[in-house]
């Protein structure tokens, strides 16, 4: 999927090449086989052999100016319709020479149709694609009335035969279609792989924070939606760098962008894996731990607190700085929204804040601290 027109076109002719060889070393064999000869067109062995060797060569031969001229311009922009046309022309004259409504060509062209909408720009495939489409049905018409001649490759002895019942003319169209067939069919594994593997890649790149390279607010909404259809209890972190504006002004963005990295690191090294950290914006991060109690919580945002507090940072071989984190802890409850957790976390956050940062507060102490003003009043 990441290749280039070009490098896609080299494919094609390479392809293309194989199935003309096969198709060569078929008619070879056939023709000169004392049991096979009657069922093929003697006048028509010199033209038709000419001609597939003709095609084959032909396609070898393009692989060339895409390779040497691989990055001229008018190579680029012109030359993948001239070798779709080819390949699309050699294919539907060996589909014409073996029979055009047969089952070898209807499937092999749906076959390389599908797969070159895949693989090429819509422009590329339908400008191409489409005569040769309209020409497969006027040729179908034609052939079917007796206005064009219909497998001119066979013997009239076998086109006049019952084509179902003959089993040279089955196994032939059998070995015309398997090669495509399986071609396709490892073609289209490739892509689905790449584009499976480039879905997750999205998906994952959507839910991550591209500077510190842990969750990002989104994925940490979608985690909180999924742990509250499951009624799971959960203990909700928000954490703030103190006076992070000034390491940005003083040190540059580039230490700063260090210092986020390094918190990230210490706050993963402090969860279990059922637990989530995410970068909720700015300097300001959030931990959710799954099943916890206020206790636990503490615990752990006291450790990654201390731990902050300790981390050495260095602006360069003489100056080092150190950084400290606010912590605001709020505990999920049956009657509490996601929204609302969130904002309780938030507010122990400010509280935090409030009492001279580098600090772990919790909802709670508001509650009793509105209990202790109400009393006093």
């Amino acid at each position: 999927m990441n290749w280039s027109t070009l490098n896609k076109c080299i494919l094609v002719m390479v392809l293309g090449g194989l199935a003309h060889i096969t198709w060569i070393a078929w008619y070879l064999f056939s023709f000169h086989h004392p049991a096979l000869h009657h069922w093929l067109n003697p006048d028509y062995y010199y033209f038709h052999l000419s001609r597939m060797l003709l095609c084959c060569v032909l396609q070898f031969l393009l692989i060339i100016p895409c390779v040497i001229w691989r990055h001229k311009e008018w190579v680029i922009q012109y030359l993948p319709y001239f070798i779709i046309l080819v390949f699309s022309v050699s294919f539907i004259y060996g589909g014409y020479s073996v029979g055009i409504s047969s089952p070898a060509t209807v499937a092999g062209f749906i076959s390389i149709l599908t797969v070159g909408l895949v693989l090429f720009e819509r422009k590329i495939v339908y400008l191409l694609f489409l005569p040769v489409t309209v020409y497969m049905l006027i040729a179908i018409v034609s052939s079917a009335l007796g206005y064009m001649t219909y497998a001119p490759v066979f013997s009239d002895q076998l086109n006049y035969s019952v084509m179902v019942f003959n089993e040279f003319w089955v196994y032939s169209q059998l070995y015309f279609y398997v090669p495509i067939f399986f071609a396709t069919f490892v073609l289209f594994e490739i892509l689905l792989t790449q584009w499976r593997n480039r879905e997750k890649q999205i998906n994952l790149m959507s839910q991550m924070d591209p500077l510190t390279g842990i969750y990002n607010r989104r994925k940490i909404g979608l985690e909180l939606n999924e742990i509250q259809l499951q009624e799971r209890k959960f203990a909700l972190i928000l954490l703030d760098l103190d006076h992070f504006k000034s390491i940005n002004d003083n040190y540059g963005h580039d230490i700063g962008d260090n210092v986020l990295k390094r918190v990230a690191n210490v706050l993963r090294q402090n969860i279990r894996d059922t637990d989530i950290v995410g970068r909720f914006g700015g300097e300001e991060f959030v931990m959710l731990l799954q099943n916890k109690n206020l206790r636990a919580a503490m615990e752990v945002a006291e450790r990654c607190r201390k731990e902050i507090e300790n981390e050495l940072f260095y602006i360069d071989e003489r100056t080092t700085i150190r950084v400290t984190a606010s912590f605001g802890i709020a505990i999920s409850e049956f009657n509490l929204n996601k929204e609302a957790v969130i904002r309780h976390a938030d507010q122990a956050l400010y509280l935090a804040k409030k009492r001279g940062r580098n600090q772990v507060r919790h909802y709670y102490e508001l509650q009793d601290a509105d209990v202790i003003q109400k009393s006093e009043t």
